[in-house]
């Protein structure tokens, strides 16, 4: 009700009665958020790293853990995130630079994990047709910690064959999570996360299982370290975060000779970041809000050391919080963020304002106006994202402004949110050769190098819907859609970037101990594939993805939980080159605290 945009709360009682199966599917499946995903329900294959964006813009979400942000290389993954130290996921979409910076165009996803509490121990297995896994999990009054480990069978025919002489295979493999948060004092907390993914990839096979042409494996090793201090006295806050990812890759031959693949498939990523800020209260209507961010970005080649480069920037940000009346108050923010000059990318300035409004109706009634300009600086590894590579001192972040006004409901019993949306982001990232520019290149310099320019540009205007309703005491019901028309210029012609159209809608039930829920998304009207069928260009299908959650706790000491995922069995499409879903799939839970 207070917050003067479109907002969005899964809590850790929808991750459990509606079966998500990991924090990228929770998110796949929430109205005005789509993905680009590798595998069903995780994200990631490698270094193929996948994604969530808000509102069709893609890279252009910034993600948090405890309010540190985690993305790294403009990228958003959440695979290191295990799905039972969640305790609840914000969404706040539209412009949200002016207070964290680049990546934050489309809108912010905040990830809040579980604290430290009374006494609990928890063991927990899980079996199915396709993954199985198991995770032990301690929590005091100063600390929780949890281990698990997930393995995942091989899925075959994992991509659209078409007129393919191979099957495309994702190799079975496995993943290691481990979460821990200490509480150091009454302000200070410690939180650290390690996760593994080994022998990810691909296999291209012939019918009589030999290879087809050159596959690949991957270990992927990820890192992150946050210091969060939060002193409500003061109202300071503070956080200083190390997020590491290391990813090792193989290529397998047809001639059966295995080697290291190519430099960017083997490379370390690392940022550190600073954010410190500071409330004061002005007067009984208004408060002011100042601090500063210090970020650092790195990337190196493990193959080459050689390729390697790094990026340094500083934020200045101020937000003024003022009420007019008890009914109408508005925000006013500005931010300046500079990036340091590396070599390949120059020096940028950036100057972010935000203006937002409130209006409060009555106490379960309130409209709001959220208009702000955004920015995103290109990949740190832009210059080694491609072979024969040429920079560019004169590239420009992407940036440009949201516009959007909406109306909330809430009630102890029913929440309705609606919203209009308008985005416009100038200076889109493209790769394009010299001699497809006109441009005459360095001495030197092959006019066939690819170089990085500003050429496109984007734009969506879109309308959301949400509604939750608590029936009864035994009864509950959520519906939602989202109706938008995100579409991109790099060539000259607008085309269309994501689906146009999502639905969703579900129902849970409980009957003494006993919970169902069931949960229907759909992704409709989508953009095109990348690969042609018979010479043509066709739309992805649709994406229809039906589950079901059965639960069951006899005591409060046992727990069994009973997950159907895409009980359609529909061949789902993924993404632009037509990845598929896992299909039907089941996996039985039992946990048992002490």
């Amino acid at each position: 009700m207070e917050t003067p945009a479109t907002t969005s709360v899964i809590t850790a009682e929808d991750i459990e009665n509606k079966g998500f199966v990991s924090v990228f599917d929770a998110l796949e499946q929430t109205i005005g958020i789509q993905s680009y995903s590798y595998t069903g329900g995780q994200g990631d294959n490698g270094s193929s790293t996948g994604r969530t964006y808000i509102r069709g813009l893609d890279k252009g979400t910034l993600i948090l853990l405890n309010g540190a942000p985690i993305n790294l290389n403009n990228y958003n993954s959440t695979a290191g995130i295990p799905i039972s130290a969640v305790e609840r996921i914000e969404v706040v979409k539209g412009s949200n630079s002016v207070l964290y910076g680049s990546e934050a165009m489309g809108g912010v996803i905040n990830i809040v994990t579980k604290k430290a509490g009374k006494v609990r121990n928890d063991i927990a297995i899980t079996g199915g047709n396709i993954n199985r896994a198991w995770e032990v999990n301690s929590r005091g009054d100063k600390y929780i910690v949890s281990f698990g480990r997930e393995y995942f069978k091989e899925f075959k025919n994992s991509s659209m064959k078409y007129d393919n002489a191979y099957d495309t295979n994702r190799r079975a493999y496995n993943k290691d999570n481990l979460f821990a948060s200490v509480s150091i004092s009454k302000d200070l907390t410690l939180n650290y996360m390690h996760t593994e993914a080994n022998n990810t990839g691909m296999n291209y096979l012939k019918p009589d299982a030999s290879l087809a042409k050159t596959s690949y494996s991957y270990d992927d090793k990820r890192d992150n370290v946050a210091l969060i201090y939060d002193d409500n006295n003061n109202k300071v806050k503070s956080n200083l975060t190390f997020n590491r990812r290391r990813v090792d890759g193989k290529q397998y031959k047809t001639d059966g000779t295995v080697a290291r693949s190519g430099n960017s498939s083997n490379f370390v990523l690392y940022s550190i970041n600073f954010d410190n800020n500071k409330k004061w209260d002005l007067s009984d209507k208004s408060s002011l809000l100042a601090g500063f961010t210090a970020n650092k970005e790195k990337y190196k080649e493990i193959a080459d050391s050689s390729h390697a480069i790094d990026r340094d920037s500083l934020g200045v940000y101020v937000s003024y919080d003022h009420k007019y009346t008890d009914r109408l108050s508005s925000v006013i923010g500005l931010r300046g963020h500079f990036v340091k000059d590396n070599g390949f990318d120059g020096a940028h300035n950036a100057y972010l304002p935000q203006l937002q409004t409130l209006y409060k109706i009555n106490d379960a009634t309130s409209l709001y106006v959220n208009v702000g300009k955004a920015f995103e600086m290109p990949a740190v590894n832009s210059k080694y994202s491609r072979s024969g590579t040429g920079a560019n001192s004169a590239l420009k972040p992407q940036e440009g402004w949201t516009y959007e006004t909406g109306i909330k409901h809430i009630t102890e019993t029913s929440s309705t949110k609606f919203a209009v949306f308008n985005m416009q982001m100038d200076n889109k990232f493209a790769w394009r050769k010299y001699n497809q520019l006109g441009i005459t290149p360095p001495a030197g310099v092959d006019p066939n190098t690819y170089i990085q320019v500003n050429l496109g540009k984007f734009r969506n205007t879109g309308v959301e819907f949400e509604y939750n309703k608590i029936l009864s005491e035994n009864w509950q019901y959520n519906a939602g859609f989202t109706y938008q028309n995100p579409e991109a210029k790099d060539s000259g012609t607008w085309e269309q970037q994501s689906a146009r159209i999502q639905l969703t809608t579900g129902a849970k039930y409980r009957y003494s101990k006993l919970w169902v829920g069931m949960n229907l998304f759909y992704s409709g009207d989508r953009e095109d594939a990348t690969k042609k069928v018979a010479g043509k260009i066709h739309k992805l299908k649709d994406n229809i993805k039906l589950n079901a959650v059965i639960s069951y706790a006899p005591d409060k000491n046992n727990s069994f939980k009973f997950n159907l995922y895409n009980l359609l069995d529909r061949d789902n499409v993924l993404n632009v080159s037509e990845n598929l879903d896992r299909p039907f799939n089941w996996t039985l839970s039992y946990n048992h605290s002490f």
